[in-house]
């Protein structure tokens, strides 16, 4: 990952400063901050992206007591937003590796009724424990289809996959990670297939967008559970064409969506999705059109190289924490420039990594948290220190990855899903925080009380 640079280039984007979007329980910016109804709305988040499935009345995924209970456990600590996925996708090559069963959508605009009602039904018992949704219209990534997914319809070819988490080997396995960026990237660079795949995209937008949710009865545009709009989970940068060119083909891609979800739907918040780990530059092109109204970053210091899970001393945690502090006061100050409030809706850390725990024992409940907490606390103390209540900064609030609540790992390897907060590339019970992290979930408890 490039040296992230404190000084922003971002003057000549500037934007004028975001007005309050609308005042009828809906989320919105005002300047770098959220409010919602007339108050300051610091995001306590938790990613469940697994909600959609689990929200089903029947089916291998069904699972809606366990719902209700995490959305208790997850009020009780403070929690005030959850990040859910409205989105997932069949190949035409039949059912494929690591990926999320049942699908919402088997083929372009042929959706599956029954996981769309598990979308409605979680959206419909979000306002009982005073909680909000960031709902995510689609991922970079093929753990729930994807848009590689999109890429393979419009081509008639299969995905390239990278390293995955095979789950009977107990190892990660696959292709070469350059390769399938190149191939997803085609969703947005590849003009012999641009307009297919994204006017795909914008029928399943304008799908969730205009759906009349089945238990409640208000369409998805005009509820105020809703949070926000995310175009995508991560999308990437496109590095592997001119930098100039690049550039142009991402962020027409997010100023088309991200202006066509605002044409439908003006009460809403949209952000893109973005980890914002190249730098100003690329944090200006996801984020500078005008019909961005919330800015967006992840931080992942063991897939990016910073942590050493195997080591039990302090001193790669803390460097990850040093990182940590350096990338949310850029994201912020860039933010800040561009007029536009920010949160970090994704961070995460594994559990302890040495002695009794090593190897695959780390995916274990039982294994300890040490440097998982030292790490989420000093992300809260670091949301706070640069947020706009501080005058420091932009930052509105965060979101742990990710939420397993009552789920738990299998005990013997197998294929099934598990549905833990760990998608079904990667191991389960990676990142995962249980309903029994009771430690760690009075860190987020805290930060959720705190006054920001």
């Amino acid at each position: 990952m490039p040296e992230l640079d404190s000084q922003s280039p971002l003057g000549a984007s500037h934007k004028p400063e975001t007005k309050i979007l609308d005042d009828r329980g809906f989320v919105a910016a005002n300047g770098s901050r959220l409010v919602r109804n007339g108050s300051t709305y610091h995001v306590s988040g938790a990613n469940y992206w697994q909600a959609m499935n689990l929200g089903m009345a029947d089916g291998p995924s069904s699972n809606r007591p366990r719902v209700l209970r995490d959305l208790e456990t997850l009020a009780s600590y403070g929690i005030n937003m959850v990040r859910i996925m409205a989105a997932s996708e069949g190949s035409q090559f039949g059912t494929a590796p690591d990926r999320t069963y049942p699908v919402l959508m088997d083929s372009p605009g042929i959706y599956d009724e029954a996981v769309f009602k598990g979308l409605d039904w979680i959206l419909a018992q979000l306002p009982r424990y005073n909680m909000t949704a960031t709902v995510t219209l689609e991922n970079y990534w093929t753990w729930s289809g994807g848009i590689p997914q999109y890429v393979s319809w419009a081509t008639d070819t299969e995905i390239p996959y990278p390293s995955q988490w095979d789950p009977l080997n107990q190892i990660f396995e696959g292709g070469d990670y350059d390769t399938f960026l190149a191939y997803a990237n085609r969703f947005y660079a590849d003009e012999s297939i641009y307009h297919v795949v994204q006017g795909w995209y914008k029928a399943h937008v304008r799908t969730v967008l205009e759906r009349v949710n089945t238990v409640t009865g208000i369409r998805y545009k005009d509820d105020p559970a809703i949070m926000a709009w995310e175009l995508m989970n991560e999308p990437q940068i496109i590095d592997n064409v001119d930098d100039d060119a690049g550039e142009r083909l991402l962020f027409r891609w997010i100023d088309d969506s991200a202006k066509y979800i605002r044409s439908i739907d003006t009460h809403h918040l949209v952000t893109t999705g973005a980890e914002s780990k190249n730098g100003a530059r690329w944090f200006d092109v996801m984020h500078r059109s005008e019909h961005i109204t919330l800015a967006s970053c992840h931080f992942w210091p063991l897939n990016w190289g910073y942590y050493n899970s195997t080591d039990p001393t302090n001193a790669s945690v803390d460097y990850s924490i040093t990182k940590m502090r350096d990338f949310v006061r850029s994201n912020s100050a860039w933010a800040q420039e561009l007029g536009l409030p920010v949160v970090l809706f994704e961070y995460g850390m594994m559990r302890d990594n040495w002695g009794e725990f090593s190897g695959d024992r780390a995916y274990s409940p039982d294994a300890p948290v040490s440097h998982r907490n030292r790490f989420y606390r000093a992300v809260m103390d670091c949301v706070r220190e640069f947020s706009t209540s501080t005058g420091r900064g932009a930052m509105a609030g965060s979101a742990f990855w990710a939420y397993s609540g009552l789920g738990r790992p299998p005990k013997t390897p197998t294929t099934a899903l598990t549905w833990t907060g760990d998608p079904p590339h990667e191991p389960p019970g990676w990142n995962s925080v249980y309903d029994k992290d009771v430690e760690t979930l009075d860190i987020i408890r805290l930060n959720s009380h705190t006054s920001i």
